[in-house]
């Protein structure tokens, strides 16, 4: 079957804005891209559907998130965690504390309840991190693309192994869904050495995907070149750890992937918020995508990411929400929004929109299907129904602002309209 989509505004992703804009969908899949006119030359019988006042563009991208923490705001409050954390690794107990005193049972209807706001956020794919394993269910009959990077973490022999068996078990699966499965080693200071080693080996011979946490906090940076600081002083000992220090690596975040043999580009990482030129240039050089968190790394007070140097040595950008338990929504539109002033100076409205779409896919492997709408790419976009429509030269200042995230009136996913209500 055939349809043509066309609204006042429409944003390809890969060519310059269109007004009057329209594609041509075939089973889902974008057959042609133009104005209204040049679409409708030669299929005059095809059926268009306008969105007159609108503004058509790509769905979203959240390359780092973590759907199953969700409901984290209400599991937090019913256990009395509502204080604001002092400090990052005091963040990171508070986590572990909220995550102690949660039956397995919760965390379905959370992931649920993730995939649902992500979809009315206007969001087609993403890069979901999942440390409960069973769950990753959710995705069966989901909408929604991407990866689900099957999250690891361990630094005692027993714990690994176990840990390890899960990991084989659950990517017997290969695909869940619409989604692929990968692998996430947590962070450099969450993992042994060894058992890094190991997972990055697994992702080279068996041609997986993999997501890694990396230059989070200067506290990391400090644990990383001489455990002292927080995490050697209170997370080790807190889950029981201490017995593992006495031997710091004595390198930077990056390096120390490096040495694990992290550094690669089919690893994702994720903030970079500490990264030195000196890693910039590695992280260039390897080919790595980098995910941006700026509204956690704010709530967490860990710094701003050097997006102008970033930028100029050529590392792939996209841009996350990371989970609610350090941000306020899953909406990848308000994480624009934020970003355009946390980094302000340092990047652009195209830019911006550009980490949101084409980038974020290309991060998720998904470079060649999503991000843009251009012939042979899925029908995935989204349409804006803003109360006041921007001149023809605002729009993409306009698409940065804050706002977008309540003005979303569509959302097709393969030329399948998916959220509620929606024609």
């Amino acid at each position: 079957m055939a349809v043509i989509y066309t609204a006042k505004y429409m944003l390809p992703g890969n060519a310059p804005l269109i007004v009057g804009g329209a594609l041509l969908d075939v089973d889902g899949r974008i057959a042609e891209v133009g104005t209204l006119s040049e679409v409708c030359r030669g299929n005059e019988q095809v059926r268009v559907v306008d969105f007159a006042d609108t503004i058509l563009l790509p769905s979203l991208v959240n390359a780092h998130t973590h759907l199953e923490l969700t409901d984290y705001p209400r599991w937090s409050a019913q256990c009395g965690e509502t204080a604001a954390p002092s400090n990052f690794v005091d963040w990171i107990l508070q986590v572990i504390r909220v995550k102690h005193t949660v039956p397995h049972e919760s965390y379905l209807p959370s992931i649920m309840h993730g995939i649902a706001l992500s979809l009315s956020a206007g969001t087609g794919a993403v890069g979901d991190i999942l440390s409960r394993f069973p769950v990753r269910n959710a995705y069966q009959e989901s909408p929604l693309r991407g990866m689900i990077y099957l999250e690891s973490l361990g630094q005692d022999d027993d714990f690994i192994r176990k840990s390890l068996q899960a990991v084989e078990s659950a990517l017997k699966d290969k695909n869940i869904g619409r989604t692929q499965l990968g692998l996430s080693p947590h962070s450099p200071y969450t993992i042994s050495a060894e058992y890094l080693k190991t997972l990055y080996e697994k992702c080279h011979d068996e041609g997986l995907l993999c997501a890694t946490h990396v230059a989070e906090s200067a506290d990391e940076v400090e644990f990383l070149r001489s455990e002292r600081g927080e995490i050697g002083e209170t997370l080790y000992p807190y889950v029981g750890w201490q017995d593992k220090l006495g031997n710091p690596p004595g390198l930077s975040p990056v390096d120390y992937l490096q040495r694990q043999g992290g550094l690669s580009a089919n690893n994702l990482l994720v903030h970079g918020v500490q990264l030195s030129e000196a890693e910039i240039s590695k992280v260039a050089t390897a080919g790595c995508f980098l995910a941006l968190c700026p509204r956690s790394n704010a709530r967490l007070d860990v710094g701003v990411a050097p997006v102008r140097q970033l930028l100029a040595a050529g590392v792939g950008l996209a841009l996350g929400t990371d989970s609610l338990a350090s941000c306020d929504s899953l909406s990848i539109w308000d994480e624009i929004a934020f970003a355009r002033d946390w980094f302000a100076g340092q990047v652009d409205a195209p830019s911006l929109l550009q980490m949101a779409t084409a980038a974020g896919a290309e991060a998720l492997g998904l470079g060649a299907e999503l991000g843009r709408l251009q012939s042979g790419y899925r029908s995935s976009f989204q349409v804006l129904h803003p109360e006041v429509l921007p001149a023809e030269d605002e729009v993409l200042d306009f698409l940065v602002a804050p706002g977008r995230s309540k003005e979303i009136e569509q959302l097709y996913l393969d030329g399948v309209s998916v959220l509620s209500g929606s024609d």
